[in-house]
């Protein structure tokens, strides 16, 4: 039979065992559970165990690893899709407002020009910088008979304008007129820019404003100048009091 100091250094040395088996577990198997069972066992064997330190070393950052896969199991597919959802709720939302803008532009395209078209000047004077000289029925012997225009002495090069919307009907050199474009108006008026050093448009549609030539010398003339004429039904009238009917002051 053993003695009673053997008796009690028996669960001593069963302590020492069991808390080195723990440890040694731990080490070899990075399981928290498993090392709390052994833990609890060696605690009932014998005496109080000292908790084992955490886990840590490559081991520890291994069980992290997997603890984090295994916790987020589907949720990288989910968050994938969710993703996908949003890339193409973003997609359709840039075409929606693409073609609603593209809708609105060309909704306000007519607004614009009808704008722009009321803006634009109706009549204009035929050139800039200039100076009245022989007006209206002047007579002298410059003429054939009375003077059937208005002049605006202008240097050679000046831009000449239609002074209203038209069509231009005839362009070149027409004798004493020199180089001439003749313009008919919507309301069948045409008028004449004559002595031109340069024609710009020969043909088609003209705006007001538009240049069409350039004020010159040519033909009948004692200088630069432009000779404005005003026809209605064939007959020239005068170009001042047209002009100033319609708002304009030469």
């Amino acid at each position: 039979m053993p003695d009673g100091r053997s008796a009690a250094c028996a669960p001593r040395r069963i302590t020492a065992r069991l808390r080195r088996h723990a440890t040694s577990a731990c080490r070899t198997f990075p399981v928290p559970a498993a090392c709390a069972g052994l833990a609890v066992l060696a605690t009932a064997a014998g005496g109080d165990v000292t908790a084992a330190p955490a886990i840590g070393g490559a081991n520890g950052h291994a069980v992290q690893r997997s603890s984090s896969v295994l916790a987020a199991g589907h949720l990288p597919a989910r968050d994938q899709q969710a993703r996908a959802s949003r890339a193409r709720e973003r997609l359709v939302l840039r075409a929606d407002q693409r073609v609603a803008a593209e809708a609105r532009r060309r909704a306000a395209a007519p607004r614009r020009a009808a704008a722009r078209q009321a803006a634009r000047p109706r009549y204009v004077l035929p050139v800039t910088g200039y100076r009245l000289t022989a007006g209206f029925g002047a007579g002298g012997g410059l003429w054939s008979s009375s003077h059937t225009g208005q002049d605006f002495a202008a240097p050679t090069g000046v831009p000449v304008r239609a002074v209203s919307d038209g069509v231009v009907t005839s362009a070149g050199w027409d004798g004493a007129y020199g180089r001439k474009i003749e313009i008919t108006h919507r309301d069948g008026t045409v008028t004449w820019y004559c002595h031109l050093s340069a024609v710009a448009v020969r043909r088609g549609k003209v705006t007001a404003g538009q240049v069409i030539g350039r004020v010159g010398s040519t033909g009948n003339t004692t200088g630069p100048h432009l000779h404005l004429e005003v026809r209605i039904g064939g007959d020239p009238v005068n170009p001042l009091a047209w002009l100033r009917r319609r708002g304009l002051e030469p």
